[in-house]
């Protein structure tokens, strides 16, 4: 298993390795619950030790504008305290806080009210500087990480934990020393034998770089895959009362009963990923169409039938369109002006393309898997 905690997200993977090919065995899964959220959090203390909700005070101060107050809120979250976090999360014990400047701009606007001791930060007007103990930061951090943790326990619920040799921590938040020893422990109690076969990486921020440059000297390293989200695009077949709802019957401008809002799949969740390109043939929606476009959807909720509910509401995610001219200066019949969609899943990204039978013309575009978004 990798666990991959980066700035953003939490990404884990489970892979099985037999004769140097790797397979990856579950759908990617994870949350949004990476580094940053840590300084988002501690982001919360600071507004509400200044009694300032969003720091609207700095940003419409007549000594500053809404740029540079941005930007003095970044240095001190981004900058002054993310140095701060990485010491306090690699230290060794007996740390017992840490202390850092705060830009002038930020303490003109409100020296006068940052409390000067308080349980959470201790502000020292004299050399302008915020001191934030150890059993703060430990509660900044201890949200995030039991975020993590519940991703964690569930990929290990999705599989036997004696079926796990190993588990990787990397990215540059999954090697921080404070993150890996806790999540070391969670994953002891919780699958108990995991604990003496943990391993972070001397360099966990470069590991998933090292691995990806591996990958391109050698594709076929990665032997198999299965999908994160099932995947697909609208259409409008023919009705058949045998397994399409009655709602969303209509009659097209030929006379003939169609469904409305088709999800047509071509590769679902949890399906493994195969080395070919997968097709299907769509018509115009109208005898006067020159032009179409095609939605690429995803979803990672099972039995999704329709692109939309009863209501009209989305219920897939919209990830890419192809956009095709399909001119039709011969007046042709649009049974006889289909056009070809194709998707390949085998790489990194979804490579889609549409082709016009009629004019051979074709569009292609590029789509992130549902995992790589956000």
């Amino acid at each position: 298993m990798v666990v991959d905690i980066g700035g953003g997200t939490v990404d884990i993977t489970v892979h099985d390795k037999s004769n140097g090919r790797i397979s990856v065995v579950l759908p990617p899964m994870g949350n949004t619950w990476g580094g940053i959220t840590v300084n988002e959090a501690f982001s919360e203390l600071l507004e509400e030790a200044v009694d300032d909700k969003g720091f609207t005070i700095l940003s419409k101060s007549n000594d500053s504008n809404p740029i540079f107050a941005k930007a003095t809120l970044n240095r001190i979250f981004y900058e002054k305290f993310e140095e701060q976090k990485k010491i306090f999360g690699n230290a060794t014990p007996g740390l017992s806080r840490v202390r850092f400047s705060m830009p002038k701009a930020f303490t003109k606007q409100y020296d006068n009210d940052i409390p000067k001791k308080s349980r959470k930060i201790h502000y020292d007007p004299e050399n302008e500087s915020l001191t934030i103990g150890y059993d703060l930061l430990e509660e900044v951090f201890q949200f995030t990480i039991n975020k993590i943790l519940e991703c964690v326990r569930t990929a290990l619920d999705e599989v036997k934990s004696d079926g796990i040799d190993t588990v990787y921590l990397v990215g540059g938040f999954g090697g921080c020393k404070f993150v890996s020893e806790r999540i070391k422990v969670a994953i002891a109690e919780h699958c108990g034998i995991l604990y003496d076969n943990i391993e972070c990486p001397v360099q966990p921020d470069l590991a998933v770089v090292v691995g990806a440059v591996m990958w391109r000297k050698d594709l076929n390293i990665i032997q198999s895959r299965v999908a994160d989200a099932t995947y697909g695009v609208g259409c409008a077949p023919e009705f058949d009362p045998s397994i399409h709802d009655e709602h969303y019957k209509f009659v097209d401008e030929d006379g003939v009963l169609r469904c409305n809002n088709v999800f047509e799949v071509f590769v679902l969740k949890g399906e493994e990923i195969k080395d070919e390109v997968y097709k299907t043939t769509l018509i115009p929606a109208s005898q006067s169409s020159t032009q179409t476009s095609i939605p690429i959807y995803c979803t990672t909720d099972d039995g999704v039938q329709y692109t939309r509910d009863k209501k009209g509401k989305p219920t897939v995610r919209e990830i890419g369109q192809l956009i095709l001219d399909i001119p039709n200066p011969e007046n042709l019949p649009r049974k006889e002006r289909g056009f070809d969609v194709f998707m390949d899943f085998s790489g990194t990204e979804i490579q889609a393309r549409a082709q016009y039978r009629i004019t051979g013309e074709e569009v292609k575009t590029v789509c992130d898997f549902l995992s790589k978004q956000d």
